[in-house]
């Protein structure tokens, strides 16, 4: 099924390594749309754990959580991505099931705030320690903004560089979108 969002897409495609129970890892938290798919997904004998470096976004999320009455089975950090390898507990690495990027800027915020590919990849080595065999990396790259193109290329071509033998890689993109199109990476472990 095609979605009219592509975020609904993507969702569609994380259902299938997400159930009760899992361990998912929200590392752009943003508003907490996805932190909060990933805590009703994980259920209340799963984890979730979310990051971001503002905290208007934590905050957000931490409400939004609260709001939607889920179980309490989440932790945010005020902290960025880069830092989840030290942060998330040590029993949890290796068994993470699923792990959303949203890379840009959080809409309707300061949009100069923006992820960095310096930073966006050392997240993403962490995530793939921490990942579970048949675990996968979900990564929305938004590019319209500035240091957005640099970002995109340098995912892009890090994720393209990994062994075929270790993961597999899909691309999904909305091509006919006005402006930038919005692509998706999608990174199971083997």
């Amino acid at each position: 099924m095609i979605s009219n969002n592509i975020l609904s897409f993507a969702k569609s495609v994380i259902c299938e390594v997400v159930e009760p129970g899992c361990i998912g890892v929200d590392a752009t938290v943003g508003n907490g749309y996805d932190t909060v798919f990933l805590s009703e997904m994980a259920g209340s004998e799963g984890r979730v754990f979310g990051f971001d470096v503002q905290e208007q976004a934590v905050k957000q999320t931490e409400e939004r959580l609260n709001e939607e009455c889920l179980p309490q089975n989440w932790t945010i950090f005020h902290s960025g991505h880069e830092n989840m390898l030290e942060l998330i507990p040590a029993e949890f690495h290796g068994l993470v099931n699923v792990i959303m990027f949203n890379l840009g800027f959080l809409p309707g915020s300061d949009k100069t705030v923006i992820t960095k590919s310096e930073t966006t990849l050392v997240a993403i080595k962490a995530s793939l320690e921490i990942l579970a065999k048949g675990g996968m990396l979900c990564i929305a790259i938004y590019a319209g903004h500035p240091g957005g193109d640099e970002e995109d290329l340098a995912v892009r071509e890090y994720c393209t560089g990994l062994d075929y033998h270790a993961y597999r890689v899909i691309q999904s993109e909305m091509v006919n979108k006005p402006g930038y199109p919005i692509r998706i990476l999608f990174v199971t472990k083997l």
